[in-house]
């Protein structure tokens, strides 16, 4: 996707031109972040098999390179055309061979009700419960004021 981004937009370098990858693990967060090599430009440009394992792919098509991180940003964010991009509260729900589509956006915060709607539905389930409790008691007098 990038060295598609990169050919569509001749302005655009190769060398300042980064993905950054986000990983969320038990009590952390990984940032790492790649540059095209020229091997993987020249794939990514013809490549047409968006397969799991697509042929010719490899190490050598990408290259790590040194993160720095400040409160200055210059790029835009790609998120899953259904916004949900966290599934540490959905469980189960996350497999490899899920088929999503991307788009240009502002990732939802970490806990937004998006990412874990098992949670609002057990509080409206809740509310509900408590609420006709409510209406089922007996409306008792007091007699002692």
């Amino acid at each position: 996707m990038q060295a598609k981004i990169i050919a569509d937009n001749y302005t655009w370098d190769v060398d300042s031109s980064v993905v950054i990858t986000c990983s969320f693990t038990q009590g952390s967060c990984t940032l790492t972040s790649y540059k095209l090599s020229p091997l993987g430009l020249d794939w990514g440009r013809n490549n047409k098999d968006f397969s799991p394992n697509p042929p010719g792919y490899s190490s050598a098509c990408y290259d790590k390179v040194q993160l720095l991180l400040s409160e200055k940003f210059m790029g835009f964010f790609m998120v899953p055309d259904n916004e949900v991009w966290n599934y540490n509260f959905i469980g189960i729900q996350l497999a490899n061979t899920i088929k999503y589509s991307l788009v240009l956006a502002n990732p939802k915060e970490f806990y937004h009700e998006i990412h874990r709607p098992s949670h609002f539905l057990s509080f409206a389930k809740n509310n509900e419960e408590q609420l006709m409790a409510d209406s089922d008691a007996v409306e008792r007098e007091d007699n002692f004021t």
